[in-house]
């Protein structure tokens, strides 16, 4: 397939119990990778993705290195079965972001399971610490949504502008059902995420710099591949990667920029590896002339064998 083919990374809530073990069962690479993940977080991460309930794995604790895994696994896996996979870059959508690094270079696997670690323990904290919520807005656009926020009586905020009609908002649980309720009296569809925190706002900041403090002195590297930021919607050479890092979980995530500026370097065709597809259906929403497909098992693994 002559494609110019971006790799996309899924974000935090499309887990579900048994992910990853039909890659597990078939590559002794993936089964290395779990081995270093569970010698890494101090507990069978193996175990809690494929036999975990589904509520273990909406906790951030375990989603977060769970997701991260098997977007990584199914990377792996397309690297030994289709040969002819060269991306020309990678992103993510927010938790995303990191196994795209990875995949680039950025740091070693044990490395990034040690930076997973470390987020998904800060972002849990803080989220336990507070009531929070997030919903996704769907048909409404971003100037609504910002005038909902601003009339719900509390803290919440635009965090993940995913489409020019889809946005999500986040913060305190109170205020982001309000709003959420005003917008759906408007004709606007407002569906609850399953995570436990307002992520990509201020209210992560303690989280952020408490994060920021236990990766200090990991060995990052510059990636091979480019990489498309969440950060500023485009390109990005990460200079200081802890910096990075803890403004990312403080910041909205600009998918649609991000998308729209890679379709705009010549890409045609958009794999995301990790659960769901759920990003890389974004990516289709708003640009509706590219390929896109998903590998998290055997079949989607096929797939992209057949085309590659």
């Amino acid at each position: 397939m002559m494609s110019k083919t971006a790799a996309l990374f899924s974000g935090q809530g499309s887990q579900y119990p048994g992910m990853g073990r039909e890659l597990y069962d078939h590559f002794s690479e993936v089964k290395k990778l779990y081995s270093i993940a569970g010698d890494v977080l101090g507990f069978d991460l193996a175990t809690i993705s494929f036999d975990g309930g589904g509520e273990q794995l909406s906790d951030t604790f375990y989603s977060q290195p769970a997701i991260f895994a098997l977007s990584v696994a199914a990377y792996t896996a397309a690297t030994v079965k289709a040969p002819g996979f060269n991306p020309m870059c990678v992103m993510g959508h927010s938790l995303g972001e990191y196994a795209a690094l990875y995949c680039a270079g950025a740091f070693c696997l044990a490395d990034g399971f040690r930076i997973i670690k470390a987020r998904a323990e800060s972002m849990s904290r803080a989220g336990n610490a507070k009531t929070c919520a997030m919903y996704a807005i769907m048909g409404s656009d971003i100037d609504a949504v910002g005038k909902a926020c601003e009339a719900a009586g509390g803290f919440v905020v635009p965090a993940n502008f995913n489409h020019p009609s889809q946005t999500v908002i986040s913060g305190e649980a109170k205020a982001a059902a309000t709003a959420a309720g005003i917008l759906a009296e408007n004709g606007a569809k407002a569906v609850k995420l399953n995570v436990s925190g307002a992520f990509h706002t201020v209210m992560m900041k303690d989280a952020a710099d408490a994060f920021k403090a236990k990766i200090k002195d990991i060995a990052f590297m510059k990636t091979k591949l480019p990489f498309y930021s969440n950060l500023t919607g485009g390109p990005l050479e990460i200079g200081d990667y802890p910096d990075y890092f803890a403004k990312h979980m403080v910041s909205p995530v600009r998918f649609s920029e991000q998308i729209q500026s890679m379709a705009a370097s010549g890409v045609d065709t958009c794999v995301e590896f990790g659960p769901k597809r759920s990003a890389a259906a974004l990516a289709k929403k708003n640009v509706k002339a590219l390929t896109v497909l998903g590998v998290e098992d055997m079949a989607s693994l096929g797939k992209l064998e057949e085309l590659y």
